[in-house]
C-alpha cells in the first residue's frame, strides 16, 4: 500500500505499547508501509482528561489514522472529538464511550470491580494484572487455554503502579456520551469487537455504533483480547480504511 499518513495505536489499560506487536507484523504482511507509532499512554501521576488529550496532541502527528483498544479507545475518541481535523480514520476496538456503570448506563462494569482493582493494585500489583489477563480472555475458550498468549500478556503487563493508578481513574471516571450526540465532525469511525467481550459488553460497541453512525465488525466468540487474539482479522480491517 502506499499511504504514507501515519498510523498511531493506543494501547489499553495494564499493557505496553508492545501489546500491538502482532498487529503490526499483520499490517506489514500486507505491504503496509506508513509508519506505525505505538505512544504509551499519556498516564503520569494525578493527570486530568484534558491534560492527557493536550499531551496526545502534543506528541501525535499532525494527521493519522488513530486506532485505539478498550481505554486506547476512550482515549482515542477524546482525541478525535477534540480534533477532528487530525485524524484521518479511527478505529475503536473493544472499546465503549463509558467504563463505569452509571445511574442511566448499565453498558460497562460496576464500581465494585474497580474498587476491587484498587485494592489490589495496593496489596499486589502482579497478581492484579495476572487476574486482569484472565479476565481479558474469558468467552474465548482457546485464548483462555493459551500458554503461549498467557506469556505474551505477562511480557507486556505495565510495571508502573502509577501508571496503573492513573488508568483506573480514567476507567472511573471518563464518560463520553454526551460528546458523542452531534458527531458531525467525525472522520470514519470503526468499531471492532468481540461478542464474547467480558470487560466492555457488546452493547456497548452497539451504542456507540450507533450514535456515531459508525461501522461495526463484530468478531464471533472472540473476547477482549483482540489484539493479540484476532490481530490478523484487525489487520484486515484498518487495510481496508487506510
Amino acid at each position: 500500500m502506499t499511504t504514507q499518513t501515519p498510523i498511531v495505536l493506543l494501547h489499553g489499560w495494564g499493557f505496553l505499547p508492545g501489546i500491538w506487536s502482532a498487529v503490526i507484523e499483520q499490517l506489514r504482511q500486507r505491504d503496509v508501509t506508513a509508519p506505525i507509532e505505538t505512544p504509551a499512554l499519556p498516564l503520569n501521576g494525578n493527570i486530568s482528561q484534558l491534560t492527557a488529550i493536550e499531551s496526545l496532541f502534543e506528541t501525535s502527528p499532525d494527521t493519522a489514522h488513530l486506532v485505539g483498544w478498550s481505554l486506547g479507545g476512550e482515549l482515542a475518541l477524546a482525541y478525535a472529538l477534540c480534533f477532528p481535523e487530525r485524524v484521518s480514520s479511527l478505529t475503536l476496538i473493544s472499546s465503549t464511550p463509558c467504563f463505569m456503570n452509571r445511574p442511566d448506563w448499565a453498558l460497562g462494569q460496576p464500581a465494585t470491580l474497580l474498587d476491587d482493582f484498587d485494592q489490589r493494585l495496593a496489596e499486589n500489583p502482579a497478581a492484579l494484572l495476572k487476574r486482569f489477563s484472565s479476565l481479558i480472555r474469558l468467552g474465548d475458550n482457546t485464548a483462555v487455554r493459551n500458554r503461549t498468549l498467557t506469556d505474551a500478556l505477562q511480557h507486556q503487563s505495565e510495571p508502573d503502579a502509577e501508571r496503573l493508578t492513573a488508568g483506573l481513574k480514567f476507567l472511573r471516571t471518563i464518560d463520553l456520551r454526551g460528546a458523542c450526540g452531534s458527531p458531525t465532525e467525525l472522520p470514519p469511525v470503526t468499531l471492532i469487537h468481540g461478542s464474547a467481550d467480558n470487560v466492555v459488553p457488546l452493547a456497548a460497541a452497539h451504542w456507540l455504533a450507533s450514535a456515531l453512525n459508525a461501522s461495526l465488525m463484530t468478531i464471533e466468540d472472540a473476547s477482549h483480547a483482540l489484539p493479540l487474539t484476532h490481530a490478523a482479522q484487525i489487520a484486515d480491517r484498518l487495510v481496508s480504511t487506510l
